[in-house]
């Protein structure tokens, strides 16, 4: 699968478990996902994580989310990245009903 493809494999869905993140599996890359909230530091919540990846942490009241992945080869090398993908705060469910069990 070409570089260009991998870059460009991040989806975002938002469902009631949380933001649902479907991407492109490729033998021999490993994808990391990050995440960022407000102006923090971006936060690797996933290393050689499997789509679709649902994350179910509870976010700041009205905080804009950003989430990309990045793809690394067996050596650790990066490989692709993904564009930035913002889930808007008004998409976002209550951080309650992220607690529910399901």
């Amino acid at each position: 699968m070409p570089t260009s493809t991998l870059s460009s494999s991040l989806q975002l869905h938002i469902v009631p478990a949380g933001r649902r993140l479907d991407f492109a599996q490729v033998p021999g890359h490993y994808a990391y996902i990050y995440r960022r909230s407000r102006s923090a530091p971006w936060e690797c919540i996933a290393h050689n994580a499997r789509s679709p990846f649902i994350d179910r942490c509870p976010l700041p009241p009205g905080a804009l989310t950003e989430y990309v992945l990045v793809y690394h080869d067996a050596a650790g090398r990066v490989t692709a990245a993904t564009g930035i993908l913002q889930a808007m705060p008004a998409q976002l469910p209550p951080a309650a009903s992220l607690l529910e069990v399901r």
